[in-house]
């Protein structure tokens, strides 16, 4: 979990994580994602991905509410994921993620996510939404 600040309206940083389709002009290591089910506030995507050499498809269920964008592994890789993006009131947004890839993972590999990937994604979700936002603003 990772709290941080953004000084955008709070919907266009929550678009930027619902539009998932377009993760991979901006969002490094997602190589293409694939609508399945569309709709206002629930969606289902199939991703394909990879990280260190290792390609992963998965399938997500997406869900939106008024301050969040939630995310749940339906199937594919890893035994278990979730998480969120979750407005915590003014500038303040909270990214939660929780996976369980089904196998041990080395610390190296853990470490790498916390330290660099995790930080590195939320920074993309941002800069997304910033550029996103002065769109908007014309």
């Amino acid at each position: 979990m990772r709290t941080f600040t953004l000084d955008v309206p709070v919907q266009t940083l929550l678009d930027v994580v619902w539009d998932v389709e377009h993760y991979p002009k901006f969002v490094k290591g997602v190589r293409k994602v694939t609508i399945l089910h569309d709709g206002e506030r629930a969606r289902e995507a199939e991703f394909r991905a990879g990280i260190a050499g290792m390609e992963f498809r998965y399938v997500l269920a997406l869900e939106r509410s008024e301050n969040s964008v939630r995310w749940r592994r339906l199937r594919g890789s890893f035994r278990d994921a979730a998480g969120a993006v979750i407005h915590e009131g003014g500038d303040t947004f909270r990214y939660e993620n929780a996976m369980d890839p089904g196998f041990a993972a080395p610390g190296f590999a853990v470490r790498f996510i916390l330290e660099r990937s995790l930080p590195r994604l939320i920074r993309e979700f941002c800069e997304r939404a910033k550029a996103l936002a002065r769109e908007r603003a014309r």
